[in-house]
């Protein structure tokens, strides 16, 4: 749901609260959803992921044609001059198509023609491309690992902190108790 219409599933949302993640990340609130978004201009940005930039320009597509045919419906000029230009727009996308069909790269190295037949995206990276993004990664995880030792050590801190004020409550409840016998 949440490609095609911007709802996070219920299987998502469990999983944020089995792994205690009390508020939604940014990347899965949409424009559309907040306050100031305005429907007639919203015109979301495509994401780098490719098939993610799919559904977006699929659900654009639809809202926009959506909109036209409501135009074209209001009266029978309206709806013949809508008839033309949608001709003419077939005429361009299968022109466009024909284009890609001679494998058009696009951004990010993927093939057009691959997206069309919905089959494996061929991504153009060179051996020395990977390593370098691998080395990269390799860093980021080592960094991250670090901060992870980091936090550990200041949670056990805190968990030692607790524990010795548990201990003092303790006391301090026994102490009532006993004084409260006597």
């Amino acid at each position: 749901m949440f490609e095609f219409s911007g709802l996070i599933c219920r299987h998502a949302l469990s999983v944020f609260r089995a792994k205690n993640v009390l508020t939604l990340p940014s990347q899965y609130i949409l424009k559309r959803w907040t306050r100031d978004a305005k429907r007639e201009e919203y015109v979301p940005e495509l994401p780098s992921n490719s098939q993610d930039s799919l559904t977006v320009r699929y659900s654009n597509l639809r809202q926009e044609a959506i909109k036209f045919v409501e135009e074209g419906a209001k009266s029978i000029h309206i709806y013949n001059t809508a008839l033309d230009a949608l001709r003419v727009a077939a005429k361009k996308v299968a022109a466009s198509k024909k284009q890609c069909s001679h494998g058009v790269v696009l951004n990010g190295g993927i093939r057009e023609t691959d997206l069309d037949k919905g089959s494996q995206r061929t991504p153009y990276q060179s051996r020395a491309e990977k390593e370098k993004k691998i080395r990269e990664l390799s860093a980021e995880l080592d960094n991250t690992n670090e901060r992870c030792e980091v936090y550990r050590a200041n949670l056990l801190a805190v968990l030692r902190d607790m524990e010795e004020q548990k201990l003092k409550l303790s006391v301090k409840v026994q102490n009532a108790r006993l004084s409260l016998k006597e």
